[in-house]
């Protein structure tokens, strides 16, 4: 069962703190997760990286692996893993691209799986 998006209190309010999720992930003034950048610099995903995220999504609460998370949509260009900032203007979202959660809980991402498979991303 993943995302439970819906009317909740937890979905829709930006300081919300869930009882089993924790507090909900906020954007930068960048647009994007300090909490997902952190999570991809330490090399806990190899696939996605700041560069090649095409897209971030509005945090959902979810349920992967029997647990309630944070589930925060990533829209990314697999295989871009050598892109520097200079070259990530250049990518068209028209490519193919791929779309993922970020599993969030207490402030630290714990999982990052494909968003159809629910399978783990590397």
């Amino acid at each position: 069962m993943l995302p439970t998006a819906g009317a909740s209190d937890y979905a829709t309010d930006p300081g919300w703190n869930h009882p089993l999720a924790g507090e909900r992930p906020a954007k930068d003034f960048r647009g994007r997760y300090p909490v997902l950048t952190r999570s991809m610099r330490e090399g806990y995903v190899m696939s996605v990286t700041p560069y090649n995220v095409v897209e971030y999504g509005t945090p959902v609460l979810g349920k992967f692996n029997r647990q309630v998370y944070w589930m925060v949509p990533v829209t990314f260009a697999p295989g871009k893993h050598a892109l520097n900032e200079q070259s990530r203007v250049r990518y068209s979202p028209s490519r193919l691209s791929t779309d993922a959660y970020a599993c969030v809980r207490n402030g630290r991402v714990e999982y990052w799986i494909y968003k159809d498979s629910k399978s783990l991303i590397r």
